[in-house]
C-alpha cells in the first residue's frame, strides 16, 4: 500500500476525489457524474447530480472543486477553501458550487456551498 502511489501530490489529490465523492451524496443528495473540463476557465473538478430523482441523475446540478492536504493546520485549510472559492468563481453563473478541503493528518474535511449567481 505504501508504494501504490509514488507521486504524493497525485495520491493526496485522488484520495480527496475519492472521500469527496463518497461525502456528498450523504450530505448533499448530490453525486459526482461527470469530470469537468479542464483548460476551459471553469475552475472546477466535478459536475454533480441529483441522486433523489433518477430522472435527472447525468443533468448538471451543482459544481464541486476538491483539494487535498496531507497535513495542515485549520488556518491553512481555510486559507485553501478562500482560494477554491475563488478559483471556481468564473463558473458561479452555470450552477450552485461546492469547495470541499481533505486534511489528511487529522483527519478533517471542510465543506462549503457557494450558491448560484
Amino acid at each position: 500500500m505504501l508504494t501504490s502511489n509514488a507521486d504524493q501530490e497525485v495520491a493526496t489529490e485522488y484520495g480527496a476525489y475519492g472521500i469527496a465523492a463518497l461525502l456528498m451524496p450523504y450530505l448533499t443528495g448530490l453525486t459526482v457524474i461527470e469530470r469537468s473540463i479542464k483548460g476551459k476557465s471553469f475552475g472546477f473538478d466535478f459536475w454533480l447530480g441529483s441522486i433523489n430523482d433518477p430522472n435527472t441523475l447525468f443533468q448538471r446540478k451543482a459544481r464541486l472543486e476538491v483539494s487535498g492536504i496531507r497535513r495542515g493546520s485549520e488556518s491553512i485549510i481555510q486559507s485553501r477553501v478562500n482560494m477554491k472559492l475563488e478559483q471556481i468563481s468564473p463558473s458561479d453563473t452555470l450552477s450552485p458550487g461546492y469547495v470541499c478541503v481533505i486534511e489528511f493528518s487529522t483527519p478533517r474535511t471542510r465543506i462549503v456551498e457557494k450558491c448560484k449567481t
